[in-house]
């Protein structure tokens, strides 16, 4: 809770003192969807998230209590699955992203290491040819 409310107050201070950055007129507009789509809630809407909420709430515990025991079963069992998908997919990302770290770390200390290239050597510089200065300039430009 303490990482969202030091976002929310990292989005205020953006508002209201750096309001001419890009950043505050994509929060200014995003605030005014929030808003216009709060707006569009109606008493009925409220009225079916509640009622939804306690039949979804109260019957899967009514049907695991009162109904058949096979019909409760199933339901028990398809809470501890999903569990179960939920603990071995995060357990492959883990171990997807560390393993690959220590096989890059496994084969960059196992491969045989190339002797270091020997530095080019330059060529000798050319001397420039000297100017020619002292001769009195042309009246005329020549076209080459």
């Amino acid at each position: 809770m303490g990482m969202f409310t030091g976002l929310l107050v990292f989005a205020m201070v953006v508002l209201r003192g750096f309001s001419e950055t890009a950043s505050a007129r994509w929060l200014d507009r995003m605030v005014h969807a929030t808003v216009d789509a709060v707006r569009q809630v109606e008493r009925r809407h409220l009225i079916f998230l509640v009622i939804m909420t306690l039949l979804l709430t109260i019957g899967v515990e009514a049907l695991a209590v009162m109904g058949p025991l096979d019909l409760a079963t199933i339901v028990v069992m398809w809470d501890i699955s999903t569990y179960i998908d939920i603990v071995v997919t995060t357990a492959v990302v883990a171990t997807a992203t560390r393993g690959s770290l220590g096989w890059r770390a496994l084969v960059t200390r196992s491969a045989p290491r190339r002797a270091p290239r020997a530095r080019r050597q330059r060529s000798a510089r050319k001397a420039a040819p000297p100017s020619n200065d002292d001769e009195r300039p042309a009246a005329f430009a020549r076209a080459a």
